[in-house]
């Protein structure tokens, strides 16, 4: 089956389909999960214009992220944004090209190794400690008056400080917020369908963090210490030092990927517990047992990522599930449709702290998958466990907060805890 077979099978559906897929690709609403499950029935592999083709069952992403004749290419990627004439000289562009994550094996193995090593299992298990003490010194806080606000106070609160602590330079003196517009405009750039304005804000926010972390380079250059930084300036590639330029891109990446997307996952799952009283209950029974479930579920069942961005180009005709992916046409698998698929996870739209079976697709797979991902779930594990065991009788000021939803992430706006 060719492309325009599957264009003329779903053809009953096609307007529906593509008006869920501009909605959810564009602005999504607070709950996106009906939208993306009637696309996963009328239009599981979907192709739109421009040879951009959605994907939304497990096994189909699943497929596509292991495939190595999809690869990352942030020249196609800039020509799909910008058009022919792009200007590869641009910020924007000019930092993509120095990230390891846009390349591909077998230099981008080699590549992840310099970087990795900072983010295994054992490196992430020595952090542990340094996770606790800020995990119970942010509720320290909020026990004095009884409340905690679980997303800029709380979840940004972990992130930051660690990921500070990896760099090696010191959390900001005004907080996250004059830090989270700059990675936020940058991230949208990633965003599947995206505006002159979009674009021309992250070209702004990376003049100002790479000049940030510019400043950081140099003052580690004349005083480097034990952090990751530091590491990067000594390291050799190929018998050579790691360029200002990839340092400073992959600083930028792991500092936005550390904070906003680990922050929103910390959030997601208190706001899952929360939300669902049987199951806070059993964690708080056993928070040393269940908090890996916990967050494991959350990831399942409200992603913060809920569509795979940057989108993967075929190399050649790729078959998936007897639809043929033309060559030069490119793949975005939809992670939230996915991660509810009826036929790999039974009762997909029930939030199951105990639930044994597939992983979820949200820290994507294959060679590109996410290198962060040991310690997001550190973090997380840490957070809802601390604060089970503490605060048993926690509760949601708001029983209905505020989502925050975009194309590609969604996490909540203020979410306010009672502690006691």
């Amino acid at each position: 089956m060719g492309p325009t077979d599957i264009i003329e099978e779903t053809l009953p559906n096609a307007g529906e389909a593509d008006r869920l897929l501009e909605q959810l690709l564009t602005f999504p609403p607070e709950d996106p999960y009906p939208l993306f499950a009637r696309v996963r029935e009328i239009a599981p592999i979907y192709r739109r214009p421009g040879g951009v083709w959605t994907l939304a069952r497990y096994e189909d992403i699943a497929v596509a992220l292991r495939d190595p004749r999809f690869i990352r290419d942030w020249r196609d990627m800039a020509r799909r944004q910008f058009g022919e004439d792009v200007d590869l000289d641009r910020p924007l562009i000019t930092n993509r090209r120095w990230n390891f994550s846009q390349i591909n094996p077998p230099e981008y193995m080699r590549k992840r190794s310099v970087y990795g090593k900072f983010l295994t299992p054992a490196a992430v298990g020595k952090l542990r400690p340094q996770l606790e003490q800020s995990a119970n010194e942010l509720l320290d806080a909020g026990a004095e008056r009884g409340q905690i606000e679980m997303v800029a106070e709380f979840s940004y609160g972990m992130t930051l400080t660690l990921i500070c602590g990896i760099l090696g330079f010191p959390p900001p003196e005004g907080g996250a917020a004059q830090f989270l517009e700059w990675f936020r405009a940058f991230g949208d750039s990633f965003q599947p369908i995206v505006t002159d304005e979009i674009l021309e804000e992250a070209d702004a926010a990376i003049l100002k963090l790479n000049d940030l972390m510019g400043d950081q380079l140099a003052k580690m250059r004349e005083n480097p210490g034990d952090n990751l930084i530091s590491k990067l300036i000594a390291a050799e590639y190929d018998g050579a030092p790691l360029p200002d330029e990839e340092i400073i891109s992959n600083a930028i990446l792991l500092f936005g990927a550390s904070v906003g997307t680990t922050a929103d996952l910390i959030s997601n799952t208190i706001v899952c517990l929360l939300q669902n009283p049987d199951q806070w209950a059993l964690l708080t029974k056993d928070p040393e047992g269940l908090a890996k479930g916990a967050v494991d579920e959350s990831l399942r069942y409200d992603t913060s990522v809920t569509v795979n961005v940057p989108s993967r180009l075929a190399t050649e005709d790729v078959e998936i599930a007897g639809v043929t992916i033309p060559a030069g046409d490119v793949v975005v698998p939809l992670f939230a449709a996915g991660n509810r698929d009826p036929k790999v996870f039974d009762n997909p739209d029930t939030f199951d702290i105990t639930r044994k079976g597939l992983p979820s697709l949200s820290f994507g797979g294959g060679p590109h998958v996410c290198p962060g991902q040991h310690l997001a779930r550190s973090q997380a594990e840490i957070a809802v466990r601390i604060l089970a065991t503490r605060y048993p009788n926690a509760r949601l000021v708001d029983s209905n907060p505020e989502r925050r939803t975009t194309a590609q992430q969604r996490g909540s706006g203020a979410l306010h805890v009672q502690l006691a």
